[in-house]
This record gives structure tokens, C-alpha cells and sequence, in this order.
């Protein structure tokens, strides 16, 4: 799934009323308003990762739950752990820095540069779709259970490693 960002720009462009069409006519202005858009579209897409996120985190509770009432407790601190781990990982997305961050107030990133964030970012949806496609088999598997445990850890693990990636395309931004 790739973002279309010049059909994103054109409906934004589409939805100013007339003060906002007026205003971006002025010299230096129009810069100043797409990267404020920019800035907006990224955090909405780390939002929209990070609540996919919680919905593996529930498909986790699921699976808790599922165990706790068959009566099988030797696996419930492992998937306690991959909630721990999923955490950790919504919190990356939810609270992560893009351009303007108080750490580098200073740094005026381009239109380019901050898209291929938000390419990024938008990429990361579609790997959480697919972390969370795997997490939801977790409570139906009853063969093996510990093995998928594991592998549902490593998945986990695997997120949030490519998730620090998006650290230096910032870096190489800034």
C-alpha cells in the first residue's frame, strides 16, 4: 500500500475556503502551510500504526484470556511478555519525533524529505497489518503453542527493530 501523497495535497488543496486560497497566494507562505500539512499527515499516519498496534495488544488479551479459561497457565508470562514488547513498540510509534521536534527546533526539513518519512511511516501500516493478521491466529492455535509464542515475539521484535529504522532516515532528513 503506497501512499498517495499528490492526491492527498490536491484534496487539501480542494477543501481551503477562500481566506486559506487568498493566503497561500503570498510569497513564503505556501511552504510554511504544506509542511504544517505534512507534519499533521505524519502524525496521523503513526497514529493510525500505533492503534493498529493496541489491536494486537487485544488479540494478545484474547489469547490470555482463551488460555486462563482452558486452564493452561504455563503460557500466559510469555504472552504477557509479547504484550510487554507491543507496548513498547506502540509507545515508539505514538510518540515518535519527526522534524520540528523540540530536540531539533532549528532543522527546516523539505517537502521531499519529510514525504519519504511519511512513506516510511505508511509502510510501517502494512506491517503492522500484518503483525496483527499473525496475532489474531494466536488464540486458535493449539498445536505447538509455545513454538508459535516464539515466533509471534520474533515478529514483534522484527516491528519495532525496522520501526528504529525510521530513526536514520529522520537523522538523514535533519
Amino acid at each position: 500500500m503506497q501512499p498517495d501523497l499528490e492526491n492527498l495535497k490536491k484534496r487539501i488543496g480542494e477543501s481551503k475556503d477562500l481566506i486559506d486560497r487568498i493566503i497561500d497566494k503570498l510569497p513564503g507562505y505556501t511552504g510554511y502551510i504544506e509542511k504544517g500539512e505534512l507534519y499533521e499527515a505524519d502524525r496521523v499516519v503513526r497514529g493510525f500504526v500505533a492503534a493498529k498496534l493496541l489491536d494486537c495488544k487485544r488479540h494478545v488479551d484474547d489469547a490470555i484470556r482463551a488460555e486462563t479459561k482452558k486452564g493452561a497457565m504455563e503460557h500466559l508470562a510469555d504472552l504477557e511478555s509479547i504484550n510487554t514488547l507491543i507496548e513498547k513498540a506502540h509507545k515508539k510509534c505514538a510518540y515518535a519525533e519527526f522534524g520540528r521536534s523540540a530536540s531539533s527546533s532549528k532543522v527546516n526539513p523539505s517537502s521531499e524529505e519529510m514525504t519519504r518519512v511519511i512513506e516510511f511511516d505508511w509502510r510501517m501500516i502494512a506491517r503492522a497489518d500484518q503483525l496483527d493478521a499473525e496475532i489474531a491466529r494466536l488464540p486458535a492455535a493449539q498445536e505447538n503453542f509455545a513454538a508459535e509464542i516464539e515466533r509471534i515475539r520474533k515478529l514483534v521484535s522484527d516491528f519495532e527493530k525496522d520501526f528504529d529504522q525510521r530513526k536514520t532516515i529522520v537523522l538523514e532528513v535533519i
